[in-house]
């Protein structure tokens, strides 16, 4: 089945980049907010320690840099692709080719 790539396509995905980030982001803090809680109510220790370092060191980097971060994650990086797609393909060449299919004598 065809597509046609259109403004509307490439807002549409931003969009629904938009609402994973906002999702991810409210899960993560769903579940910080359940370490916290584990770590400050009598989980002590090494172990305790050690859990709280797992989680803020591998853990969060994971979650929110790595996935959402709004400058060097993957989802900033299919933002900044649609952002080329729509810039490259609907903004210049697009234009470029109607006007060339318009006036081919040109």
């Amino acid at each position: 089945m065809a597509s046609i790539l259109s403004n509307a396509t490439i807002t549409n995905a931003k969009g629904s980049v938009t609402s994973y980030v906002a999702t991810a982001q409210g899960l993560y803090d769903e579940l910080q907010n359940v370490i916290n809680t584990l770590t400050s109510a009598g989980f002590m220790g090494d172990s305790a320690d050690g859990f709280k370092e797992f989680f803020t060191s591998k853990a969060t980097p994971a979650l929110v840099a790595n996935l959402t971060d709004p400058q060097g994650s993957i989802t900033a990086g299919i933002n900044g692709m649609l952002d080329s797609v729509k810039t490259t393909l609907l903004d210049t060449v697009d234009p470029q080719l109607g006007d060339i299919n318009r006036n081919p004598q040109q």
